[in-house]
């Protein structure tokens, strides 16, 4: 009986030892063990085949630049809109007169410069010479506009005109504008030594303002006014004896 159980405890004993054994053992891996593919793996359902680069739906590697490639996706171009208060990069086109006036007995009004002048202050500055686009009241004391667009007039020996002109040096003589729609408004002037000015004179609204001219160079000046919707006015010349 004593003899049984010591053989039945070591039976036990190894038992244990085995079990303890085989759970201390690491998995073999092996090629398709945990972790692996198997040998069917190629054929999985989500492979995607050896020629995946060749799929109808492959873009290339160059697709940004291959042949197909769509391009940046661009809405409708704008229209440009015209920039208000703009001016071109240069003046008008006009032929310098071939001879000049004798210089002005008269100075510039004692207006301010882009002061807005009702009719009856341009009348009391001088009459209104005949010139393009231009007649008077039966009283010949008015003015009034025949023509759209910006205008501009020197005053010349009293008398308002848009034939050449002429002032001594660095005295001065009156310019009239008209306007006729609401802009922004540019002064360009040309110098004797071909020197271009503009002068931004601001948005206006329709009708007259005073401009003031100083001879400070000896010779033709070439004036000018820039509507932003009009565009150019008439050319006066200005000679500087």
């Amino acid at each position: 009986m004593k003899n049984k159980s010591i053989m039945t405890a070591v039976a036990f004993t190894a038992f244990i030892l085995f079990v303890a054994a085989a759970t201390a053992q690491p998995v073999p891996q092996g090629p398709y063990g945990p972790g692996d593919q198997g040998p069917d793996y190629p054929s999985i359902p989500d492979y995607p085949g050896p020629n995946y680069p060749s799929t109808p739906d492959y873009q290339g590697p160059n697709y940004p630049n291959g042949p197909d490639y769509p391009g940046p996706q661009l809405g409708p171009t704008p229209a440009l809109e015209p920039v208000e208060g703009s001016h071109p990069s240069d003046g008008p086109s006009a032929s310098q007169p071939l001879s000049a006036p004798s210089g002005s007995s008269t100075e510039a009004l004692n207006y301010a410069e882009g002061q807005s002048l009702s009719q009856q202050e341009v009348s009391s500055g001088g009459l209104m010479a005949s010139g393009r686009g231009m007649g008077s009241t039966g009283s010949g004391t008015m003015a009034y506009m025949l023509v759209g667009g910006l205008q501009v007039w020197t005053r010349y020996n009293g008398m308002w005109t848009t034939d050449p002109a002429a002032v001594f040096y660095w005295r001065s003589t009156s310019l009239l504008s008209y306007n006729d729609q609401a802009q922004t408004i540019w002064s360009w002037e040309m110098y004797p030594n071909g020197q271009r000015s503009w002068r931004n004179l601001g948005y206006r609204m329709p009708g007259y303002f005073h401009g003031r001219f100083i001879g400070d160079a000896r010779g033709w000046h070439e004036l000018a006014m820039w509507g932003s919707r009009s565009g150019w006015s008439n050319v006066v010349w200005i000679y500087v004896w």
